[in-house]
């Protein structure tokens, strides 16, 4: 049982991303990009290691995101009290406006999408990977100890 929603949850991962790129067609950002504007835009600025913590990824590849996300004139480096050689990164007003039409797009589109799926069986599901996340991920610090 555990197998089966392990990856069907892994094949949907796949296919959400290969979902979005298409329906956002044209706009020059990378799935890792757009995870990191909608990292920002729930969370607020914060800082490059921060942000590669909150991904579980390196910072190197935040870093370059970061750095790509800049040109576009999305994200932009602000003072952090807490780091002198760390700075904050926040969403430009142009980088919150994108990101929230995106998503915006998406659930307008998965609404005419639901294909017979119940509202209360996607908050099961949503439930259930939120649990198994939050797991997976207290037990991944674990090991790492």
């Amino acid at each position: 049982m555990h197998e089966a929603l392990f990856d069907e949850t892994r094949r949907l991962f796949h296919v959400l991303k290969e979902w979005t790129e298409a329906l956002h067609f044209g706009v020059d950002i990378t799935a890792g990009m757009r995870a990191l504007l909608e990292l920002l835009l729930r969370e607020g600025s914060m800082s490059v290691p921060d942000a590669a913590r909150a991904r579980a990824v390196s910072r190197q590849l935040v870093q370059q995101q970061v750095d790509a996300l800049g040109d576009r004139k999305l994200v932009q480096r602000e003072p952090n009290p807490a780091h002198k050689r760390s700075p904050l990164i926040g969403l430009t007003d142009r980088g919150r406006a994108l990101i929230q039409n995106m998503r915006a797009d998406e659930l307008h589109a998965l609404s005419r999408l639901q294909a017979g799926t119940s509202d209360s069986a996607i908050r099961d599901a949503a439930q259930v990977l939120g649990a198994w996340a939050e797991t997976l991920s207290i037990d991944t610090q674990r090991r790492k100890q």
